[in-house]
């Protein structure tokens, strides 16, 4: 097949289009590019829908964090009753007794 011959075949009308061949080398740089392509956008955008989720997470954290901080700031008893479940603390002249129960074994 001689150049003449390729000339009139629909390929090569296909080809000449100018519009064509942008689209096609801006699809491939979209598709292939090392730092901008598809694939990478997909995954930050997997990243960000995680991150965004964990904001919301940690946003209803901190409110129900200064809930109970607020709480122990007005009440003595609540705060005191925190520091003795938390940390084990204890008043001075008071002895703590920690009794560990056995799990039923035989069930």
């Amino acid at each position: 097949m001689t150049f003449a011959q390729f000339k009139q075949t629909k390929l090569f009308k296909v080809l000449k289009n100018k519009y064509l061949i942008t689209l096609v080398v801006f699809v491939c740089l979209i598709l292939f590019s090392p730092k901008n392509n598809i694939i990478y956008y997909f995954k930050l955008q997997k990243q960000l829908d995680e991150l965004e989720q964990q904001k919301e997470f940690l946003q209803n954290e901190i409110k129900s964090d200064s809930i109970r901080f607020s709480e122990l700031e007005k009440d003595i008893d609540a705060a005191e009753k925190f520091g003795r479940e938390k940390y084990m603390m204890k008043r001075e002249n008071e002895d703590i007794f920690v009794i560990k129960h056995k799990e039923d074994t035989d069930k």
